[in-house]
């Protein structure tokens, strides 16, 4: 299972972890409680130091501390209090009172197994020509993410314009709608909406940011564990970008990954 999820601090977000965790899971403690799917990937946290504690209340005994701008993984909620995933890979539940979201996150979802791979697979890197849909945001950062996958030694990324119209639809759709989310109440997740739009796929993810620049957004992907992940991916091949700007955050990015 992988962990993952600000207006300059860099806005971006994840569901990997989500899809990970399925419906709920359960956590012991003093009492029983089965904690609450939510969906927030990551916190900050507000206060100078914040106990970790086995339940939700004061009550509970207090197995860590956490201090102030820390971030933290989050893998559920419990009567506002939240379910944490701390950095020494233990679980405990903290006070939300003394936290912020921290929006900086990626999304994949489950795989079929891949055939094996034949000379007629591989992709060759995509051509100027092929860029000729794309906006100067958008050719700006597909070449960002091909030049970080170079330098790991991977294949570059194919653009697809059908990933790259859905893309840019659902960035359009956040910046009208003033959501961020890879829920849209408009088209649902990121995987129904690619369905929705005649694209099938083996694999797919998701990456979205708000940022002022596509530099300043595409370094704060990579500084995120889930976001890197998702861009240098060995098994997508393809992917889809949509930028609109948006008032909130200056402009909304929107990274779709595929694998046919």
């Amino acid at each position: 299972m992988k962990k993952y999820f600000s207006k300059y601090i860099p806005l971006l977000l994840s569901l990997a972890l989500v899809l990970g965790l399925g419906s709920s899971t359960t956590l012991y403690g003093a009492n029983r409680s089965v904690f609450k799917w939510i969906n927030i990937s990551q916190i900050e946290v507000t206060a100078t130091r914040l106990n970790v504690r086995t339940g939700p209340g004061t009550q509970f005994p207090i197995i860590n501390q956490v201090r102030q701008g820390q971030i933290i993984d989050v893998i559920g909620a419990l009567d506002g209090w939240y379910v944490v995933h701390l950095p020494n890979n233990s679980v405990g539940v903290l006070s939300s009172t003394y936290t912020r979201v921290y929006r900086n996150h990626n999304t994949t979802t489950e795989k079929t197994p891949d055939p094996t791979p034949t000379p007629s697979d591989k992709e060759t890197p995509p051509s100027d020509s092929s860029l000729e849909g794309l906006t100067d945001d958008e050719k700006e950062m597909f070449n960002l993410i091909n030049e970080a996958r170079k330098a790991q030694g991977l294949s570059p990324y194919a653009i697809d314009m059908d990933v790259v119209r859905v893309a840019r639809i659902k960035a359009k759709d956040m910046a009208e709608n003033k959501y961020f989310s890879h829920e849209s109440p408009t088209y649902g997740s990121p995987f129904t909406m690619l369905k929705q739009f005649g694209i099938s796929y083996r694999a797919a993810g998701e990456n979205i940011a708000g940022n002022r620049s596509v530099q300043a957004a595409h370094e704060a992907l990579m500084n995120s564990s889930g976001h890197r992940a998702n861009i240098l991916n060995r098994q997508y091949d393809r992917v889809g970008i949509g930028i609109v700007p948006d008032a909130r955050y200056g402009k909304v990015f929107v990274q779709m990954f595929i694998k046919k």
